[in-house]
């Protein structure tokens, strides 16, 4: 999922799972800090966003806080977090750290200006497996890009276990095939053998520019390798079992996916359970922004989550630090249900502009001779198979 900032005015703070109303003093312009924070139980790197956002009535812009002391507390326990170089405003856990069910979490950090902010504690919760996830055929067409197409809800199924009140919460990546790596505008292609041929190492010197293509061409490259390209929820996806405790859950739809293409798609699923005030939290956020657009716009107030100023308590701080175990579930989806009369294609969903590749010069016939790019592994887009695929 990319970054986003929650700006403009505030019409609800939320506080320790109660709601305040609005707040005539947040006005445009004010700079907020924003705070992106999970902890799971899964064997995957565990990272904390720090940000300021500011907007104006046409405009949001973000900066990331760098070089902050952001510590951990589990079980009371501090465990030092470190920022990623190659990310700023990014703080990572220790290698191989894992979230565990019934232990306490709590967040606590320390701008450079020496301002210290705290959250409340939080307590891991168990989560119910996901029993089976299953598609059909969306009603109506999505927006993609700079066109439409058809669709495919995906749902699941899941069992509420009895006696307790949870609330759940989800999240999804889709992996789709690549077959572009690589694009160069007014500029070709270089990828040399340094040898042996075929086996030996590479010199990828990428997108070089050639002064005799005009500058309004971008040549497209096919990938040297197999390649996904990694698509994440944008939106909130919460549920009260409060009227429904205890019984089997069918239907739950969890995503929606565009037909970028024929090809099948791999949706990894994570169903998670979260506290009652972070149920309020993301609950009272879809309902405000969700409700008015995606994750991707303004949302029309700024919400307030559990961290606090230690100094200054009406401070607001945006997002909600919350812990949860994962219950995952892959499910490997074809598109054969589907009309694929209108189907996007990959790279122009991305894009909004169809593929053009090189014509080697030399050799006229199209697409012969020419370099394959490499699928370059990032948050993004994977050269590994992924594991359901």
């Amino acid at each position: 999922m990319k970054s986003y900032s929650l700006l403009t005015t505030s019409l609800f703070v939320l506080v320790a799972g109660c709601i305040d109303p609005y707040d005539p003093r947040l006005q445009l312009s004010t700079t907020l800090l924003v705070v992106n924070a999970m902890i799971t139980d899964q064997n995957s790197p565990q990272t904390i966003t720090l940000s300021r956002s500011r907007s104006s009535a046409d405009s949001t812009s973000t900066t990331p806080i760098t070089k902050a002391q952001v510590d951990l507390l589990v079980d009371g326990n501090p465990v030092a977090l470190q920022e990623d170089n190659a990310q700023p405003g990014t703080y990572q856990l220790p290698h191989g750290f894992i979230g565990k069910v019934a232990h306490t979490y709590q967040l606590r950090f320390r701008t450079p200006q020496g301002t210290n902010y705290q959250s409340t504690v939080e307590v891991m919760r168990p989560v119910a497996p996901i029993l089976r996830a299953y598609d059909q055929p969306h009603t109506g067409m999505v927006v993609v890009g700079d066109t439409v197409a058809p669709a495919s809800d995906i749902f699941v199924d899941y069992q509420d276990p009895p006696g307790q009140p949870d609330f759940y919460f989800w999240r999804w990546r889709n992996y789709e095939t690549q077959e572009y790596c690589a694009s160069c505008r007014q500029g070709r292609y270089v990828l040399r053998d340094i040898g042996p041929v075929g086996s030996g190492p590479l010199d990828v010197l990428g997108c070089v520019v050639d002064t005799t293509i005009k500058s309004y061409i971008t040549f497209d490259y096919p990938c040297r390798s197999q390649c996904w390209d990694i698509f994440y929820n944008t939106d909130y996806n919460v549920f009260s079992d409060v009227y429904t405790n205890g019984r089997l859950q069918t239907g739950h739809r969890v995503a929606t996916i565009p037909a970028y293409q024929a090809s099948p798609g791999l949706l990894v699923i994570d169903q998670l359970s979260l506290s009652a005030n972070a149920y309020r939290y993301y609950k009272l956020f879809v309902d405000q922004v969700q409700n008015t657009g995606t994750l991707a716009d303004s949302p029309p107030a700024p919400i307030s989550g559990n961290i606090k100023n230690l100094a200054n308590a009406s401070e607001n701080v945006v997002g909600y630090f919350s812990v949860s175990s994962v219950a995952e579930y892959r499910y490997k989806f074809s598109r054969q249900k589907l009309n694929l009369v209108r189907y996007v294609g990959l790279f122009r969903a991305e894009t909004n502009r169809p593929p053009r590749r090189e014509v080697d010069r030399n050799n006229p016939i199209f697409g012969s001779q020419l370099p394959s790019a490499l699928c370059l592994p990032g948050r993004t887009r994977t050269d590994q198979v992924p594991p359901g695929w």
